[in-house]
């Protein structure tokens, strides 16, 4: 229907349904927000497609092998992390995939809650690379390029990578990963990871005591995106990108991080163990570790923690 306009007669007999069956999935299009012209003569035309993001929709045009052929839907949920979880134990396939409308109690790195309203990107990637459990925790860095490339790139959306997790416009936070480990002892199962995108969402619905370090792509660019066209992007390339990490190719990864850094040349405080530092950060090393040169000029590796931009 798109582009063209389609006979009834076409259309029941591709569909293979009933007059009244057909005008009620019509109807039901209509009330997703869909906008279908119809003509006497031509048929039907799709002239507009609502910003959803359930299965279908995300599905057209999907030019991926695997990522994203399976997508679990809700309206609703506390954290589609918690939510992937279970169907780890169902043993799922490699890049399936688990989107919600929104979150009730959507998690950071550091276990406190995130805000996430309609109008966001809010998914889980389970992930099932052969690798041991220190391999694993540089999907953190694969999905922080993968998201910066799509926004950069493909969307001209001006982002950076602010090491280890987040996606800033500026100096706020638009996007976040948190990625969990499911493990047997020291056997690897899965990899969840979880990416919150605040594309449209309006500053009115980010709390007042958040709006200095966070924002969104609709609030910075007075524009709003379709998050479908957004997902089907970023699938394609976070495949391409997971297959060069499974296939031991990180070090591509990694200069492309340093391609789209916000952290590297800026003055930083980083939280380690409780601790602050106060560092220049130079990039990172080709595991993903952020390499920090301190005051006293030697060079340091932080592996983990929590770093605040202090000059830009």
């Amino acid at each position: 229907m798109e582009d063209e306009y389609i006979t009834e007669t076409e259309l029941l007999k591709k569909l293979d349904i009933t007059h009244d069956k057909l005008r009620q999935n019509l109807q039901s299009l209509k009330d997703k927000g869909y906008k279908i012209a119809y003509d006497k003569d031509k048929g039907y035309k799709l002239k507009g497609i609502p910003d959803i993001v359930e299965p279908f929709e995300v599905s057209r045009g999907l030019k991926t092998k695997y990522i994203g052929h399976t997508i679990h839907f809700y309206e609703e949920v506390e954290s589609t992390n918690n939510t992937a979880k279970k169907f780890v134990e169902q043993n799922v396939k490699d890049g399936t995939i688990v989107i919600a409308t929104k979150q009730t109690a959507g998690r950071t790195r550091k276990h406190d809650g995130w805000v996430s309203p309609e109008g966001g990107v809010y998914m889980t990637m389970i992930l099932k690379p052969d690798v041991s459990l220190e391999e694993a925790s540089k999907l953190t860095i694969v999905t922080g390029v993968a998201i910066a490339e799509t926004l950069h790139d493909e969307f001209n959306l001006n982002v950076g990578i602010k090491w280890p997790n987040d996606i800033l416009i500026g100096k706020k936070k638009i996007c976040g990963i948190l990625t969990e480990a499911v493990a047997d002892y020291d056997k690897l199962k899965a990899v969840l990871v979880g990416v919150g995108i605040d594309v449209n969402i309006n500053e009115s619905d980010i709390p007042k005591s958040l709006r200095d370090k966070a924002t969104s792509v609709k609030e910075e660019y007075h524009v709003e995106y379709n998050r479908a066209d957004i997902l089907r992007v970023f699938f394609k390339i976070f495949e391409d990108l997971y297959e060069e990490f499974k296939n031991g190719n990180f070090k591509h990864i990694v200069a492309e991080w340093r391609r789209l850094s916000s952290t590297a040349g800026h003055h930083v405080k980083v939280y380690k163990h409780g601790k602050a530092i106060f560092a220049d950060a130079v990039g990172i090393d080709n595991n993903g570790a952020l390499i920090v040169e301190l005051e006293d000029g030697s060079l340091e590796k932080i592996t983990s923690g929590e770093v605040k931009i202090l000059d830009n």
